[in-house]
C-alpha cells in the first residue's frame, strides 16, 4: 500500500494528497488534487465522511471520591466521563494533546497539564517527574495502547483505572469512495475496521495521522 503523506497528530490537512511517494519524505514535489475520505468518527472539513469507527459507552459507574486527578488520552474518554460523572471538573485534569483538551474546555473543565507529544507513556514519565504525589483517576477505553498504567505503578504513583468506553468497527459504504481518494487513517482502529471491510485499490493514497496509525 502507497502511504502519500505521514503527518503527526493534526488532521488539518488532508487536502491534498501527494501523488509520487517522496512526500513522507518531506520532498516538495508536484501534487494532484484528490477527494479525501475521513474515515474517524469526527470527519474533516471538506471530505468525505465515511466513519469506519464508533465509541460505545460501556455499563459502568465511576466514582472520583479521593482522587486529586484525572487522566484523559482521548477526547472520547473526557466525553464518556462527563456521562458518568462531571465531578472530574473538580480535579486537575491531564491531557494528551489539543484535541483531548479542547474537549475538556468545551465541557467546562480546566487543563492542568497538558502533553503536547500523543503516546500515553509520555504522559505517564511526565507525571512520575513532577506529580508523583498526586492520586489518579484514568478513564479509558477497554483496550488502550501503550503502558501508561504500568509506567506509573512501577514509579509508585498512585493511579487507578476505568474502561468506560470501547471502540467498535462500524460499516461502511465502500462504494463511496473514489478511485483516486485520499484516505485519512487517523488511528489503528480505523485501519484495523478499513481493512476487514474492503482490498486496497491501486488509485488511493493513504495519509496516516500520527505514528500509530501509521504503524499499522
Amino acid at each position: 500500500m502507497p502511504v502519500a503523506l505521514y503527518l503527526a497528530a493534526t488532521n488539518k490537512a488532508a487536502i491534498l494528497a501527494n501523488d509520487n511517494n517522496q512526500s513522507a519524505l518531506g520532498k516538495r514535489a508536484k501534487t494532484a488534487a484528490r477527494a479525501v475520505v475521513a474515515l474517524s468518527i469526527e470527519g474533516a472539513a471538506g471530505a468525505i465522511h465515511l466513519p469506519a469507527i464508533e465509541t460505545v459507552l460501556l455499563e459502568t459507574t465511576a466514582d472520583l471520591s479521593g482522587f486529586d486527578a484525572v487522566i484523559f488520552t482521548s477526547k472520547q474518554a473526557v466525553k464518556a466521563l462527563d456521562r458518568l460523572d462531571s465531578a472530574w471538573k473538580k480535579l486537575k485534569v491531564f491531557t494528551i494533546g489539543a484535541a483531548t483538551s479542547k474537549a475538556v474546555t468545551n465541557l467546562g473543565g480546566s487543563v492542568f497539564f497538558e502533553s503536547r507529544v500523543a503516546l500515553g507513556d509520555k504522559l505517564a514519565e511526565a507525571i512520575a517527574a513532577r506529580h508523583s504525589d498526586l492520586r489518579f483517576f484514568y478513564p479509558r477505553a477497554r483496550e488502550v495502547l501503550g503502558d501508561l498504567e504500568g509506567i506509573l505503578a512501577r514509579k509508585n504513583v498512585a493511579c487507578q483505572s476505568l474502561a468506560i468506553y470501547e471502540t467498535r468497527a462500524k460499516a461502511i459504504d465502500v462504494s463511496l469512495i473514489p478511485n483516486d481518494a485520499a484516505i485519512v487513517f487517523t488511528s489503528p482502529s480505523v485501519v484495523k475496521s478499513f481493512f476487514a471491510q474492503t482490498a486496497w485499490q491501486s488509485g488511493w493514497r493513504a495519509i496516516a495521522l500520527g505514528k500509530s496509525a501509521a504503524k499499522a
